[in-house]
Protein backbone atom coordinates (compact mmCIF):
# COMPACT_ATOMS: atom_id res chain seq x y z
CA UNK A 1 0.00 0.00 0.00
CA UNK A 2 1.09 3.34 -0.80
CA UNK A 3 -0.49 6.73 0.70
CA UNK A 4 0.22 9.85 -0.94
CA UNK A 5 -0.41 12.52 1.63
CA UNK A 6 -2.15 16.02 0.91
CA UNK A 7 -0.96 15.84 -3.33
CA UNK A 8 -0.92 19.46 -5.44
CA UNK A 9 0.25 21.01 -2.27
CA UNK A 10 2.66 21.99 -4.12
CA UNK A 11 3.22 21.79 -7.78
CA UNK A 12 5.09 18.84 -9.47
CA UNK A 13 8.39 19.91 -11.74
CA UNK A 14 10.61 17.90 -13.73
CA UNK A 15 11.88 15.54 -12.59
CA UNK A 16 9.84 14.83 -9.39
CA UNK A 17 6.40 14.74 -12.39
CA UNK A 18 8.18 12.01 -13.94
CA UNK A 19 9.14 10.06 -11.03
CA UNK A 20 5.52 9.92 -9.60
CA UNK A 21 4.19 9.17 -13.52
CA UNK A 22 7.04 6.15 -13.41
CA UNK A 23 5.82 4.91 -9.78
CA UNK A 24 1.95 5.37 -10.46
CA UNK A 25 2.42 3.39 -14.13
CA UNK A 26 4.56 0.68 -11.79
CA UNK A 27 1.55 0.16 -9.49
CA UNK A 28 -1.35 0.45 -11.68
CA UNK A 29 -3.63 -2.28 -11.57
CA UNK A 30 -1.12 -4.58 -9.45
CA UNK A 31 -0.93 -2.70 -5.91
CA UNK A 32 -2.94 -0.14 -3.76
CA UNK A 33 -2.88 3.22 -3.68
CA UNK A 34 -4.51 5.34 -1.71
CA UNK A 35 -4.15 9.42 -2.46
CA UNK A 36 -5.41 12.70 -0.56
CA UNK A 37 -5.45 16.13 -1.32
CA UNK A 38 -7.16 19.47 -0.67
CA UNK A 39 -7.42 19.84 -4.77
CA UNK A 40 -10.66 18.73 -6.03
CA UNK A 41 -10.76 16.00 -8.43
CA UNK A 42 -11.20 18.10 -11.35
CA UNK A 43 -7.92 20.47 -10.15
CA UNK A 44 -5.84 17.59 -10.25
CA UNK A 45 -3.85 18.16 -13.65
CA UNK A 46 -2.65 21.18 -11.87
CA UNK A 47 -0.31 19.63 -9.55
CA UNK A 48 1.19 19.07 -13.17
CA UNK A 49 2.15 22.35 -14.70
CA UNK A 50 5.10 21.55 -16.59
CA UNK A 51 3.97 18.76 -18.84
CA UNK A 52 -0.22 18.35 -18.92
CA UNK A 53 0.53 15.06 -21.50
CA UNK A 54 2.47 13.61 -18.04
CA UNK A 55 -0.30 14.70 -16.12
CA UNK A 56 -3.68 13.58 -18.01
CA UNK A 57 -1.94 9.75 -18.30
CA UNK A 58 -0.75 9.80 -14.51
CA UNK A 59 -4.52 10.83 -13.57
CA UNK A 60 -5.94 9.05 -15.32
CA UNK A 61 -4.27 5.74 -14.02
CA UNK A 62 -5.07 7.07 -10.59
CA UNK A 63 -8.66 7.84 -11.42
CA UNK A 64 -9.33 3.92 -13.30
CA UNK A 65 -10.97 1.76 -11.09
CA UNK A 66 -10.87 4.31 -8.38
CA UNK A 67 -13.27 5.08 -5.24
CA UNK A 68 -13.38 8.77 -4.41
CA UNK A 69 -14.43 9.90 -0.99
CA UNK A 70 -15.49 13.12 -0.65
CA UNK A 71 -14.92 14.53 2.75
CA UNK A 72 -16.23 18.27 3.83
CA UNK A 73 -16.06 19.97 6.73
CA UNK A 74 -14.03 21.81 9.11
CA UNK A 75 -10.09 21.19 8.92
CA UNK A 76 -8.92 19.34 12.05
CA UNK A 77 -5.94 21.79 12.30
CA UNK A 78 -8.42 24.70 13.43
CA UNK A 79 -7.92 26.40 16.42
CA UNK A 80 -10.15 25.44 19.07
CA UNK A 81 -11.44 28.74 20.83
CA UNK A 82 -11.52 28.45 24.47
CA UNK A 83 -15.20 29.15 26.01
CA UNK A 84 -15.39 32.79 26.58
CA UNK A 85 -15.46 32.55 30.39
CA UNK A 86 -11.65 30.99 30.12
CA UNK A 87 -10.41 33.93 27.49
CA UNK A 88 -12.10 37.14 28.16
CA UNK A 89 -10.04 39.39 25.13
CA UNK A 90 -12.07 42.47 25.89
CA UNK A 91 -10.63 42.81 29.13
CA UNK A 92 -7.00 41.67 27.79
CA UNK A 93 -4.13 45.16 28.47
Amino acid sequence: LLIIDDFGLKPLRPPADEDLHELIAERYEAASTIVTSNLDLTEWDQAFPSNRLLASATLDRLRHNAYCLVLDGHSYRSPRLLPEHHLNLANAT
